[in-house]
Order: C-alpha cells, then sequence, then structure tokens
C-alpha cells in the first residue's frame, strides 16, 4: 500500500462523518483509511459511522481502537505502528479533504521523492502553509511552524520508524509531529508539498485536545477560546525546538526565536483587534508566561495600547501577507 490515511480521532462521530462524505464517489488506487480512536467515550459512535460509510467509499476504511487513552502525542507516534503502507497522511478529525484531489496526491507520492511532505490548508477561504523555497538551514523555522498542524503532515513510514527518539519526552511534549518533521527534514535536507485544494481545516467541532484523560497539562491546555490560550502552549513548542537544536544544530534556537518575536508582535495586534480589555489580559500573559523577550517586542506591544482596535486588524493582515511564510 502507498498510502494510508490515519484519522487521529476523539468524541467527534459527526466530525469523521463529514470527512467520509467527501470521499465518496471517489476510487483510488493503494490507498486506504484508518480512523484511530483515542479510546474515546464515543467510540462506539464513531465505529458506527465508519461501518455505515464502507459499502460507499470505494477504498479500504477500518475503525482503529486503542486499547487504553494514549493522549494527543502517543496516539500520534502510534499511527505509523498501526499500518504497513509508504507513507502516512496523518489526520485530524475535525478537518477534511476534497476526494479529487487525493488523485493528484497518489500521483505525487508515487515518484518516492521525499519523506516528508506538507498539505497546503484551506481555512476560512486562505491558503495556507505554501510552498517556500529549497531547504536551506536559515529557513527550518518554516519547517517548525509548518508542523505545528499536524493534519496534512505526510510521512514515509519507515523513516519515522528508524528514528532514535526519545519515547518518554515526546509522550506528553504537545509537539510530537514537529520534533518528527524537522528531525527528518534536517537529516534528508529536503521536503515537499502536497497539491493545493486538497486539505480544508474545519475548526470548527469542540475541541478535546487536553481535555483527554491522559492528557498531563489539562489544567493550562483545555480552554483554547482565551486569547493568552496559546502562550501556554508556547514553553512546550520552545522545548521541543531546544531538543531539535541540540541534536542537529544549536543555531536552529536562535533562529526560531527571531521568527518567534516576529509572530509575537502579529499574535498581539490579533489580540489588539478584539478590545481594550481582552489586549490587557494578552499583555500580561506575555509578561507572565512568554520566555523569549526583546527590547523591541515588548516596546511594540506597549505601542499597541494606543492603536484602535479596527486598526490592529488591518495591521495584521498588510503584515500577514507580507512576512508569514509558514504556520
Amino acid at each position: 500500500m502507498l498510502l494510508s490515511i490515519v484519522i487521529l480521532s476523539y468524541n467527534r462521530p459527526q466530525e469523521i462523518k463529514r470527512i467520509l462524505d467527501n470521499l465518496k464517489g471517489y476510487k483510488y488506487e493503494d490507498i486506504d483509511l484508518i480512523v484511530k480512536d483515542d479510546s474515546s467515550p464515543m467510540q462506539d459512535e464513531i465505529e458506527n459511522v465508519v461501518n455505515a460509510y464502507k459499502p460507499l467509499i470505494n477504498f479500504n476504511i477500518s475503525f482503529y481502537s486503542n486499547k487504553t487513552n494514549l493522549g494527543y502525542d502517543k496516539n500520534l507516534i502510534d499511527a505509523f505502528n498501526i499500518t504497513e503502507s509508504e507513507y502516512v497522511f496523518l489526520l485530524s478529525d475535525d478537518d477534511f479533504l476534497d476526494g479529487k484531489i487525493l488523485f493528484s496526491l497518489i500521483e505525487q507520492l508515487s515518484k518516492r521523492k521525499y519523506k516528508v511532505y506538507f498539505s497546503p490548508y484551506n481555512f476560512n477561504g486562505v491558503i495556507n502553509r505554501c510552498s517556500i523555497s529549497n531547504f536551506e538551514l536559515n529557513n527550518l523555522h518554516h519547517v517548525i511552524y509548518n508542523s505545528i498542524l499536524f493534519s496534512g503532515l505526510i510521512f514515509e513510514r519507515k523513516t519515522v520508524l528508524s528514528l532514535n527518539i526519545d519515547s518518554k519526552f515526546l509522550s506528553n511534549c504537545i509537539y510530537s509531529q514537529v520534533y518528527l518533521a524537522s528531525k527528518i527534514i534536517y537529516n534528508q535536507a529536503e521536503y515537499g508539498f502536497a497539491p493545493k485544494g486538497l486539505l480544508y481545516v474545519g475548526g470548527d467541532g469542540e475541541n478535546f485536545f487536553g481535555k483527554n484523560e491522559s492528557a498531563k497539562h489539562k489544567h493550562i491546555l483545555y480552554d483554547r477560546n482565551i486569547i493568552t490560550a496559546n502562550l501556554n502552549y508556547h514553553k512546550f513548542l520552545f522545548t521541543v525546538v531546544e531538543k531539535i537544536a541540540l541534536e542537529t544544530n544549536i543555531i536552529i534556537l536562535d533562529l526560531f526565536k527571531k521568527e518567534y518575536k516576529k509572530r509575537l508582535i502579529s499574535y498581539g495586534l490579533i489580540a489588539r483587534s478584539k478590545g481594550i480589555t481582552v489586549y490587557r489580559d494578552f499583555f500580561k500573559g506575555y509578561k507572565d508566561k512568554v520566555i523569549v523577550k526583546s527590547r523591541f517586542t515588548s516596546f511594540a506591544l506597549i505601542v499597541l495600547f494606543i492603536l484602535p482596535k479596527f486598526s490592529a486588524y488591518k495591521f495584521y493582515i498588510v503584515i500577514k501577507s507580507i512576512f508569514k511564510r509558514s504556520g
């Protein structure tokens, strides 16, 4: 089998239904789909959805349930153990695919050119994670940010399994996919991109990240609707980047810090566009939680207090269109 699409699932039967609805009527060669449920309370409902669609899908689909709740990172890493396909396409259960574009992906993967591919994704009508120039060490921060969304990451399975990884570290690091992609791409010095139009980010289902029983850091991860929530994740991302840098090239950490400081200002503009009260919470979170600061970043974020909220969002759009190349 060339490709397995592995859906990492937890308590979202309706979102699984949407994924399968978008694959009806297409017949693919050398591809299968596995719904990998992390022993969720709604696993029976999810399995019923999968069974109902088996006669409607023109390729093999199956349901796999973990015997115990593994949690986000362990469930993701285990995805490479439940199939023997050459490539594994990771997909979140609240995202979905355009079935007709899968033909182009299969044609591309059949050339077996790269060990890692990134799928550009459509979110609210905007295409993100687009192709950039060929691999350079100075651009590895783009690889890191492109890996944060695990949906649409495509790995050669044997390459992942051949990595000498620290299982204990990855088991609750929150960014295991960033580690895998960055290590492989650094070693191979190349990567590819899947066709545009394939992946759509739903982002409209209830978020269960940090809520399942194995989530080690659930007290700070579960509520992603709070504007400062992402600041809670950043220290985990830095820990992963530090490990990647120590195992590859220490300059990666410095390059990432430079990019991170820029993105803090962009994120501040989003917070300011939501009003002064929200921005005060964001700025307090920046002072209390962010471990990488600079005088310039701090000054820029202070200045944002006097920027009208309608102007903040306009500035964000302009800055994003000019500078953002990943993530």
